[in-house]
């Protein structure tokens, strides 16, 4: 083993001993909101900072299955900002699946699109008489405030919503989980959402998987020219909700 080799192995080891007693400290905080010691808005914040070094760390030391379940914890917690005793309870489903990990008893082999369809998603209080649909959206949107409006207004109909900021980590994303639909902006970063349509359309793994765009333009636009003919044009604005109506019966999904 040369001497690159086993810092970054090092590197690795401290993070696993770290995420141990983030996930150990974490499920102290919940009790404490559980039994009145702490609020739930102020629990809620603490766990969302965990996770910020929890998800990034576990980049670094290429754990995709921590990786995926931070993500959806935060996606969790942005939705359910004072969480109730039920939300608790999903909570630290997120931690002991984390711990499972940690300790090697989740093969990391396994199905990525259907592991991150296992993990808990917040109940609509509209819906809360209904199973939650097992459909996953994967969400790009880079500005935050537009991605809450549209995340929650996809939650509200009982769907699983994963947000990607960037086009490159949204491609990843779609690779890895495989979604059931994309919904992007069409103002990205070093890609277009029209771009990353046609980049999803070009890989073997996606090219299935539907597409729409958030724009501000309607179909047929000059400033859509090469958006492909499948994919299908939400309204980013108040006629959002119409136009994701549409294309979730454009693309049969219910």
């Amino acid at each position: 083993m040369n001497g690159t080799e086993h810092f970054e192995n090092q590197m690795d080891e401290e993070y696993l001993g770290e995420a141990r007693d983030t996930v150990s400290s974490l499920l102290v905080v919940i009790s404490n909101m559980r039994s009145g010691a702490a609020s739930g808005v102020e629990g809620a914040g603490r766990i969302k900072r965990e996770c910020v070094g929890l998800r990034q760390g576990a980049h670094w030391a290429e754990q995709p299955l921590i990786e995926l379940t931070v993500r959806r914890m935060e996606a969790y917690l942005e939705a359910v900002p004072d969480p109730s005793d039920a939300n608790l309870g999903d909570l630290e489903v997120f931690l002991y699946v984390i711990e499972s990990i940690l300790e090697g008893e989740l093969d990391q082999n396994t199905d990525e699109a259907e592991f991150v369809r296992s993990l808990p998603v917040p109940r609509p209080v509209d819906l809360s008489d209904l199973e939650h649909l097992n459909i996953e959206i994967l969400l790009v949107e880079p500005q935050r405030t537009s991605a809450r409006i549209f995340e929650r207004e996809l939650q509200s109909g009982g769907y699983r919503v994963t947000r990607a900021n960037r086009s490159y980590e949204a491609l990843e994303l779609a690779v890895r989980t495989k979604p059931d639909m994309v919904i992007s902006s069409q103002v990205l970063d070093d890609l277009s959402g029209i771009d990353l349509c046609r980049a999803i359309a070009a890989i073997e793994r996606t090219e299935e998987i539907p597409f729409a765009l958030l724009t501000s333009y309607k179909a047929g636009d000059a400033a859509l020219k090469g958006l492909p003919e499948a994919a299908a044009v939400i309204p980013k604005s108040a006629e959002f909700g119409e136009g994701l109506a549409d294309a979730f019966a454009r693309f049969h999904i219910t």
